[in-house]
């Protein structure tokens, strides 16, 4: 029997771990209350709004069978020295062929993790906005109707949800609180740009709230207070509202189809501030690939050559990428040099081998990169303690720079660029004379060095879609994932998967 799995502990909707998401949703239960029921009290809801955040956070960052992590060494932001969920498979070297994903095999946590954790939060949020819409639910503080604030944050995570889909996935099923969920079919799945425009729909409709209204959010959303009342919610929609337009470009050719006056205008409001949560916090046991790669940590990951090439002086000994498969133990690369200030501070060369027992060494350590991250990592430490990022301010502030180069403020991209670049990297090399080709790289440059850290899908996102041959992402590396074979399977649809000979470009092999 196929079959949705209630939890009534948060009253949240899960699927069953070995079955298609969608199927059996019109069977009943009998051992467990209808969703009339469990969703019926808008009292709740606050709770389970929180619950979606949080797992949100958690899917994006976590070690969820590599999911998110596995982008990380797709673009070669980072490298990982042991083989867990096949990270080292993706990464770039020569004399190496990428393969493509496999999606031929059910229990391949890759890319299936990813598709059922995010319909698990769209789940949960589709419900109470299904509920509040047909039982005419009303939430009130203090005797005033609020229900404009659980409107405000299902909104918002729902673009957010979708936002993420539209980027990862080539194709999804749009679901919303609107749709008949008993009458799904293979004819419900669309295209990524029509999860995207769903996404931008949520998003406006999140923002528009926030203009009407002025309101407290409600406490333990997101660390930091970061969607604390209606401007800050309002900030964080525009700039996820800016990121699914402007990262949705599979190719640099499709670069051109973005509509930057758009992007514009969503991130003219985007983040003020880091967001990040404090660690040890209660409820809180993540740690990101960041954390993977401190120096007095885990390290499963390194830092990608790829980006200590960017950053070095041409011809560097010591920045040589990619490397020979067969570049192993004993074969240390010296330590690079740069101008930029950051290698050596964020980026710092650590050729010693650690490993994740503290007794084994990995050949893949030293044979993929001898630079560890000292940045966004300190989670990395056995007591737990340190920053967690999730976004970062300089992701937002590079978002402006290039949507106001590409509608002509040269002037305005100039001054966002180097907020990091001559800031934090000490470079003094852009400026209101530069051409438009060299801010756009030294856009791209700083955003490789400052949001690749975090969430580590960014890096991803950049290297596909950006005009600059030389940071497009490598030959036979994967654009975009697959529905998963488990939900193909289910609809009697073929598998299909990207990545290996069929994503093969030679004019981006090194």
């Amino acid at each position: 029997m196929r079959k949705i799995i209630y939890l009534s502990c948060t009253i949240c909707l899960f699927l069953a771990a070995c079955e298609p998401y969608f199927s059996g949703l019109d069977i009943k239960n009998d051992h467990e209350p209808d969703i009339s029921t469990v969703m019926g009290d808008i009292n709740q809801y606050p709770s389970l709004i929180g619950g979606a955040y949080n797992n949100w956070w958690h899917h994006m960052l976590a070690a969820n069978d590599g999911d998110t992590w596995t982008f990380s060494t797709n673009s070669d932001a980072m490298t990982a020295g042991a083989g867990n969920w096949n990270l080292q498979t993706y990464y770039y070297r020569t004399d190496y062929e990428k393969p493509m994903i496999d999606n031929t095999d059910q229990n391949a946590g890759f890319p299936k993790t990813l598709w059922y954790n995010h319909y698990s939060k769209i789940s949960t949020v589709r419900n109470m906005l299904a509920m509040i819409n047909e039982k005419e639910l009303v939430y009130t503080e203090g005797n005033k109707d609020q229900t404009f604030k659980i409107l405000a944050n299902c909104y918002f995570l729902m673009g957010s949800f979708y936002t993420e889909l539209s980027l990862l996935f080539d194709q999804c099923f749009l679901i919303t609180e609107d749709t008949d969920l008993r009458t799904i079919t293979a004819d419900d799945i669309k295209p990524a740009k029509d999860a995207k425009d769903l996404a931008l729909s949520y998003l406006d409709k999140c923002i528009e709230i926030c203009n009407a209204q002025s309101f407290t959010n409600f406490s333990g959303l997101l660390p930091s207070d970061v969607v604390g009342d209606n401007t800050k919610l309002r900030q964080f929609a525009n700039f996820m509202a800016a990121r699914a337009e402007a990262y949705h470009p599979r190719t640099k050719e499709e670069y051109a189809s973005v509509d930057w006056n758009k992007v514009k205008g969503y991130i003219d409001e985007g983040l003020k501030e880091d967001i990040k949560a404090q660690l040890p916090l209660q409820g809180w046991d993540e740690w990101s690939y960041a954390a993977a790669s401190w120096p007095g940590g885990n390290q499963w990951g390194r830092v990608g050559m790829r980006v200590i090439n960017m950053m070095a002086e041409p011809g560097d000994p010591g920045a040589i990428w990619p490397l020979p498969n067969d570049f192993g133990q004993g074969n240390i690369l010296p330590e690079a040099k740069s101008p930029d200030y950051r290698l050596g501070t964020d980026f710092q060369y650590y050729p010693a081998v650690n490993s994740p027992t503290g007794g084994l060494t990995y050949d893949g350590y030293t044979k993929y990169s001898s630079y560890v991250l000292n940045r966004f990592s300190e989670t990395g430490q056995q007591s737990g303690e340190g920053e967690l990022y999730f976004f970062t301010k300089a992701e937002s502030d590079l978002l402006y720079a290039e949507a106001a180069l590409q509608t002509s403020e040269n002037s305005k991209a100039v001054e966002l660029v180097n907020l990091t670049r001559v800031n934090r990297g000490k470079l003094n090399d852009i400026n209101v004379t530069s051409t438009k080709d060299k801010i756009l790289e030294a856009i791209y440059y700083e955003r490789f060095v400052e949001c690749g850290y975090a969430y580590t899908v960014t890096p991803f996102y950049d290297r596909r879609r950006t005009p600059i041959d030389k940071f497009q992402l490598t030959t036979r590396s994967f654009r975009q994932v697959p529905i998963p074979v488990l939900e193909l399977k289910f609809y009697n649809i073929e598998s299909y998967t990207f990545g290996g000979e069929q994503d093969r470009n030679d004019k981006y092999e090194f």
